[in-house]
């Protein structure tokens, strides 16, 4: 019995001992942290817009008749320049009754309808019109409302990509001198952590130059739309060992 506890004993000091080996040797490792951030700009190749066209009549069949045939008119103006299906969405269908406030009470004027559809336009880099164009006719139908207008890249993953191996890039520069500065040599990664928030798309903000364009075209009576270019930025933060 004193055998077996004897063995049991020197076994656990002897796992004892290693485990505290390889803890002392981690705390002594020398390490350098740093942060890169990756900023790739690109512009945008689609654009997406909100339409929407109410209408208020006595009775909500109607009402639904006019929305019924503006949105029909609108949705043959987004066949003829190539919109498909896919890229149109109804978000929002409503059918209410109007009131309005006449000597401190509400009265009932009629029923409103409403229909709100949201569109998708890509291309618009090979076919910079397309977009103008479009917008121009949809604008000309009465009293409809076209809304939040965003300018987009359909796909970002390349971007994304690059704005990650530059921002490691960026880091692995700062560690390499830090390493050099200290009279070390830069060993292999021990951790990378991404900052989640800055993993995004944002738009460039140049407002002057969006406004000297808008006067300057309105004065030739040329409708265009500044789309400028979007930051896709990573920020990501890395610890390197020493030796």
């Amino acid at each position: 019995m004193n055998s077996k506890f004897l063995k049991i004993t020197s076994f656990a000091l002897i796992l004892f001992s290693i485990v505290s080996c390889n803890v002392k040797r981690q705390e002594y490792q020398s390490t350098v942290s740093v942060s890169g951030t990756g900023t790739v700009l690109a512009q945008p190749d689609m654009a997406r817009m909100n339409i929407n066209f109410s209408h208020v009549a006595p009775t909500t069949t109607e009402a639904k008749s006019v929305v019924d045939q503006t949105m029909q008119q609108i949705l043959m103006i987004l066949q003829a320049e190539g919109v498909e299906d896919s890229q149109i969405n109804t978000v929002s269908l409503n059918f209410d009754i109007e009131y309005v406030w006449r000597n401190g009470r509400m009265v009932r004027i009629g029923q409103r309808a409403q229909q709100t559809i949201v569109v998708s336009v890509n291309d618009i880099i090979n076919n910079p019109e397309r977009f103008p164009i479009l917008l121009d006719k949809i604008t000309a139908i009465d009293r409809v409302e076209v809304r939040n207008i965003q300018f987009d890249i359909e796909t970002k993953t390349k971007f994304f990509a690059q704005s990650r191996n530059l921002a490691y890039q960026k880091a692995l520069e700062k560690a390499e001198q830090y390493a050099s500065l200290s009279g070390r040599k830069l060993g292999k990664a021990l951790t990378i952590s991404e900052e989640r928030s800055r993993d995004v798309m944002q738009a460039r903000p140049y407002m002057s130059n969006v406004l000297a364009d808008a006067v300057e075209l309105q004065s030739a009576r040329e409708f265009h739309v500044p789309t400028g270019e979007r930051e896709v930025t990573t920020e990501i933060f890395i610890t390197f060992l020493l030796e």
